[in-house]
Order: structure tokens, then C-alpha cells, then sequence
């Protein structure tokens, strides 16, 4: 371990922390050089939140972990704490600009957060969407099935806000109903990284249906 270059032990460090910050605190007590490492404050803003496990048994522990991250400026911890306002708290303006921020600064679930968020609301009188991201399909499937692992769940119980529900109210999820690329014989199908068939959407019904999946099921 004393041969390992400082960048190897942040990696370690970094991943230790991501599993359980009580045994972060044991390493950085075991050996001195993740003590030195885990006291550099590019440790922190580059320290993996997304994943991190300890949500129920070391709350006050992540608090503080997760704290001293968005101090040092980390996307994640700015994604999280945006996240956080405007689902939580509400203060939705407040909100989406940390989550555009975190984006801005790196953070990919942040980035496509955001151009979901600026998807739903976009919705028209008639319930269709526009300001398309330029995210490809496959992306959009691969982040919601990142979304909805086991590992990002937070154990919140909370009543979104009252303008979120009004966005998913207005967005129609039957476009694809009355649409010509529903009437394509025979049907076209699409595979999703998990390996499911669905039938081929149009632009307009695909970011149509995203939108919705995401207003409804994914925030």
C-alpha cells in the first residue's frame, strides 16, 4: 500500500467511502496515507455520491460527508442538494439551477435530469412536448435503468409540487395512440439495453412517452 501512487489510493478511498463511510473513517485511521488523502479537498469534490449506500443506518454521517462535498464545490453534491429543493423543498427555480450547474460541471445525471426537466416543461396546449435533447434513445433507456437501481433510492417520502404535477398533467402520454408511426405494417421494434422489444416510436411520440416515464415514474 505504501508503493501505491496517491492517485490509486483516491480511487481506493474513493470507493471505500462509496460503500460504507464507516469503514471510509477505519481506512483513513488504518493507514496514514488515506488519512492524507482523504484530508485534500479535491478528494471531495471528486468523491462519487450517486451511489452511496448509507442512507438509513449513518444518515448524520452522509449528512455531514455529503455537506463538506458541496462545500468543495462537487457536481454531485450540487446535483443532490438541487434535487433535494426543488423535489423536497420545492423551491423549484432554487432547484434546477444547481441541477444545471452540477451539468455544467460534469455530473451526467445531472445533465440529463436537467434536459428532462426543460423536455416537461415544454409542454403545449395540446399535451406534446418540444426542446428535444439531444440525447440518443439508448441513452435515455441506460439512465433510467441507472434512476431506478436499487443503489439510488432514498428512502424519501415526500408530496411533489403542486407546478410539477400541473407539467404532468398537460403532457399527453397517447400520442402514440392516434400517430402514423403506430400504423406501420408490420411493426418496426426498437431493443433496450436490457434487452426488451418495444415498438418504434416517432420523434414526437418517443420524447412524448420519455417525458411522461420520467414525470411519473422516474423523479
Amino acid at each position: 500500500m505504501e508503493n501505491l501512487p496517491p492517485s490509486m489510493l483516491h480511487k481506493i478511498l474513493s470507493t471505500i467511502a462509496t460503500i460504507s463511510l464507516r469503514d471510509f473513517g477505519s481506512a483513513r485511521i488504518a493507514f496514514p496515507g488515506f488519512n492524507e488523502v482523504g484530508r485534500e479537498d479535491h478528494f471531495y469534490r471528486s468523491a462519487n455520491l450517486i451511489y452511496l449506500n448509507d442512507w438509513v443506518h449513518e444518515v448524520s454521517v452522509v449528512r455531514t460527508f455529503r455537506l463538506k462535498c458541496y462545500r468543495s464545490g462537487n457536481p454531485e453534491a450540487i446535483y443532490l442538494r438541487g434535487m433535494y429543493e426543488f423535489i423536497m423543498l420545492h423551491l423549484l427555480d432554487e432547484g434546477r439551477e444547481k441541477i444545471h450547474l452540477a451539468g455544467e460541471r460534469g455530473c451526467e445525471l445531472a445533465q440529463f435530469v436537467n434536459g428532462m426537466l426543460n423536455l416537461a416543461f415544454s409542454v403545449d396546449r395540446r399535451g406534446i412536448v418540444h426542446n428535444y435533447p439531444a440525447f440518443t434513445r439508448q441513452h435515455v433507456y441506460k439512465m433510467f435503468q441507472i434512476i431506478c437501481s436499487w443503489q439510488l433510492s432514498d428512502h424519501w417520502d415526500y408530496d411533489k409540487p403542486s407546478m410539477f404535477l400541473s407539467v404532468v398533467e398537460r403532457i399527453d402520454p397517447n400520442v402514440p395512440c392516434d400517430c402514423w408511426c403506430s400504423h406501420i405494417d408490420p411493426p418496426e421494434f426498437e431493443v433496450a439495453l436490457n434487452g426488451s422489444r418495444s415498438r418504434w416510436k416517432c420523434d414526437r411520440c418517443f420524447w412524448n412517452c420519455a417525458a411522461w416515464d420520467f414525470m411519473t415514474k422516474y423523479t
